[in-house]
């Protein structure tokens, strides 16, 4: 009997924490949505860049505890319209590369994998990185001129949890009327 109640309050726990409702965030400013397991924050800096002072909108969430993931977020920086009125394939996986290994520089780590897909028919990047204790998880979407990063960064000891899948796949792009 006493197995049977052990059993339950594990399934009852098991059953609790998979069933978490995680919040649709929807900003319609930086044209996109996600699911994140909790309410985010959204922050802007201003970044000095090779083409000059961009914005840097970040969306995240860094749980306090509970949490397989240490941080969600999104990013979303917009480069100057001019630079890539005729951008080619070249010019885009350039973008794309240097967003990759500045990320991988910035955090002093080593790159696990970087593939190259297509996001909604836009050259975009999946990428993991090492850093000391932790996985870096990033997919990085080049539209026309806006950059889009979506991150979850997780301890070694959890890396490939579900919830890195399930934020990574709930961002959407999303087109507001201008």
């Amino acid at each position: 009997m006493r197995f049977f109640y052990i059993t339950a309050i594990l399934l009852f726990t098991t059953l609790q924490v998979n069933a978490q409702e995680w919040e649709v965030y929807k900003n319609e400013t930086l044209q996109f949505r996600a699911d994140f397991p909790n309410t985010p924050k959204k922050t802007v800096e201003k970044v000095d860049t090779a083409v000059g002072t961009l914005d840097m909108h970040m969306v995240m969430y860094a749980p306090e505890s509970g949490d397989d993931n240490a941080v969600y977020s999104i990013i979303r920086s917009d480069y100057p319209a001019e630079q890539f009125a005729n951008a080619t394939d070249e010019k885009i996986k350039s973008v794309l590369d240097g967003a990759v290994e500045g990320a991988r520089s910035n955090l002093n780590g080593e790159l696990v994998y970087d593939k190259s897909v297509k996001f909604n028919g836009y050259a975009s990047r999946n990428v993991k990185i090492e850093i000391a204790g932790a996985f870096v998880y990033l997919n990085t979407t080049l539209v026309n001129n806006s950059m889009f990063i979506t991150q979850v960064i997780c301890m070694t000891d959890n890396d490939n949890n579900t919830s890195i899948k399930r934020f990574q796949d709930s961002f959407e792009i999303i087109k507001t009327k201008q």
